[in-house]
Formats: structure tokens, C-alpha cells, sequence
């Protein structure tokens, strides 16, 4: 399909063409790269119910490309993809409740919904051999190196770092030199 069909199909109402344009708009991807155009096309995909492009409306809000940075904004979008189970939302819910951003700082909810994204991918990654969420489960490790309203422990931190590790995760490998876990891992999860 060429670019003049699928924003033919968008323009007409259709959910994937729409998501795809604005996917298309945002990367450069066929089209110039344009965030006003990614933002117009991402949220009539978002507001038909397209889980990827609520996360990515979540993401343009937090990140003020295409529209002006409103945390606010991007906590509702990421909580109704995260309702859905998408794993990046659910992180990025993590995230913002660790940090305070957008929503009060919790550091139970936080928790919560690193726990749930670590998860949210679990089920269709068995088979690929991953354990879940990457970067969920480093920001896990990191409330446990952290100490955020859980036990500082630097064994549950290599813990849930090795985890993102074994799954290739560059960010895993930085954390546990950074952080200097290796030990930790060698110990008590070969």
C-alpha cells in the first residue's frame, strides 16, 4: 500500500491506517518526518481505542514532541494502555509514580506496576526465552537499590537485573557494573 492509500484509509476513519501514519509521520518513515502530523493522526487512532497509539499519544505527551509536554496528559493515556496490558505503559506508570511525575510520588504503586509489566510480557516471551519487561525489571532492581519503599537489598537488585540481563538488555549490563552486582549474581543466580 503507498502512502496516498494509507492516508486515504485515514482520512476515512481507518484506525490501523491512522496509527500507522502517525507512526509513519513521527520516525520519517516514507514521509517526512513531522510530529505535528504524527500527533494529529496518533490521536484519532487513540481515541478509537488503538492500544498502541494510546501509549504513543502517553509518549508525545511526555515527551512534548508534537504537543506540549503535559504529564498529566500522558499519566491518563499510559494508564488506559496499561489497563489493556501493554507492558511499556505499564513501566512508564511505574515510572512517573517513582519519579512524581504527573501523579504523586507512590512508591507502592511504582512497585506495582513495575511488577506488572515484568510480567505483561512473560506470556507470549516464554517462547522466546524472555522473562518479561526489560526496563521494568531494572527500574525494580533499582527501588531495591534505591531503598524506594522497599528493603534496600543489593541480592533483590541483581535479582531483577540479572533478569533483564539474560535478555540482552544493554541498560541491565550497565546497571550491574554501575551498581557493581556481578557478585551478587554469581552467588546466588547461575
Amino acid at each position: 500500500m503507498n502512502i496516498k492509500q494509507i492516508i486515504e484509509k485515514a482520512e476515512a476513519g481507518d484506525m490501523e491506517s491512522q496509527s500507522s501514519l502517525s507512526h509513519m509521520y513521527h520516525e520519517g518513515e516514507g514521509v517526512s518526518k513531522d510530529y505535528e502530523k504524527a500527533f494529529y493522526w496518533v490521536t484519532k487512532a487513540a481515541a478509537q481505542g488503538d492500544t498502541y497509539s494510546q501509549y504513543n499519544l502517553g509518549y508525545m505527551y511526555m515527551s512534548g514532541k508534537g504537543a506540549l509536554e503535559d504529564y498529566e496528559k500522558a499519566f491518563y493515556w499510559f494508564s488506559i494502555a496499561a489497563e489493556k496490558g501493554h507492558a511499556p505503559a505499564q513501566n512508564y506508570l511505574g515510572w512517573m509514580y517513582r519519579n512524581g511525575v504527573g501523579v504523586d510520588e507512590d512508591f507502592e504503586e511504582a512497585y506495582i506496576w513495575f511488577l506488572i509489566a515484568s510480567n505483561s510480557s512473560l506470556t507470549c516471551s516464554i517462547l522466546a526465552g524472555k522473562q518479561g519487561n526489560a526496563n521494568a525489571l531494572c527500574n525494580l532492581g533499582l527501588m531495591h537499590i534505591e531503598g524506594n519503599g522497599v528493603p534496600e537489598s543489593q541480592s533483590r537488585a541483581a535479582h531483577w537485573i540479572n533478569l533483564a540481563y539474560i535478555q540482552g538488555s544493554e541498560r541491565a549490563t550497565e546497571m550491574l557494573d554501575d551498581y557493581e552486582l556481578w557478585d551478587y549474581i554469581e552467588r546466588y543466580y547461575i
